[in-house]
C-alpha cells in the first residue's frame, strides 16, 4: 500500500452558486481517488475531506493537516490547473522540499518556470491530463503513480547549481555586508 496525496485546484473548480465543486470536476476526482483505493492505496484528498466544498476547513486547520499528510505521502499526484492553482503550487513546494516523488497531471502545455524545473529538485513524471478518464488512461495514471511511489525520496540539489550567476554569498544570496556565519 502506498500513501497517495491527490491534489487539484479547489477554488477555481468551485461552483459558488451551489457551494460545491462543479459536478464534472468532482466526478473526475472521485474516479481518480476511488481507482487508487481500489488498487489498495491510501488516499489523502482535501476535496473529499472537506465534502467537495460543503465543509471548508479554516486555514489554521487545513494548512497543517495538508502539510502533515504530504509529509507522510509516498507520492504527490497533482492536477496543476490552468491557470496553476496557488494551493497546488504550495503543495508542490512542500513535496519538492522533502524529496517526495511527484506525478504532474497537466491540463495545458505551459507551466510556471519553477514547476517546469521541478524535476531537477525531486523525482517528477509529467503526464497530460486526459479530458475524460477511460479505463485505459486511468490504468496508465495508476501505473505511473505506483511506479513513482515506489521510488525513494531523494533531494537532487545538494551542491551549488552550475550556471547560476555568481553572487557575493554562496547559493545566490546577496548582502550589504558579509555576515560572519549563517546558522
Amino acid at each position: 500500500m502506498s500513501y497517495v496525496f491527490l491534489a487539484a485546484p479547489y477554488t477555481q473548480w468551485m461552483d459558488w452558486s451551489t457551494g460545491e465543486m462543479y459536478p464534472g470536476r468532482k466526478k473526475y476526482l472521485q474516479t481518480l481517488r476511488q481507482a487508487f483505493i481500489d488498487r489498495g492505496h491510501a488516499v489523502f484528498n482535501a476535496h473529499q475531506n472537506e465534502q467537495w466544498g460543503k465543509a471548508w476547513l479554516a486555514p489554521e486547520v487545513c494548512t497543517p493537516a495538508d502539510y502533515l499528510a504530504l509529509t507522510n505521502a509516498d507520492v504527490l499526484c497533482v492536477i496543476v490547473g490552468d491557470p496553476p492553482s496557488p494551493g497546488v503550487m504550495v503543495e508542490l513546494g512542500w513535496a519538492s522540499a522533502q524529496g517526495v516523488p511527484v506525478v504532474l497531471l497537466q491540463e495545458g502545455d505551459s507551466a510556471p518556470a519553477l514547476v517546469a524545473g521541478i524535476g531537477e529538485v525531486t523525482s517528477t513524471t509529467r503526464c497530460r491530463l486526459p479530458e475524460e478518464l477511460t479505463e485505459e488512461n486511468l490504468a496508465d495514471i495508476m501505473t505511473t503513480v505506483e511506479k513513482a511511489a515506489s521510488s525513494p525520496r531523494a533531494l537532487r540539489v545538494t551542491e551549488p547549481v552550475v550556471g547560476y550567476p555568481k553572487t557575493s554569498l554562496p547559493n545566490g544570496y546577496e548582502a550589504a555586508e558579509q555576515p560572519g556565519s549563517h546558522v
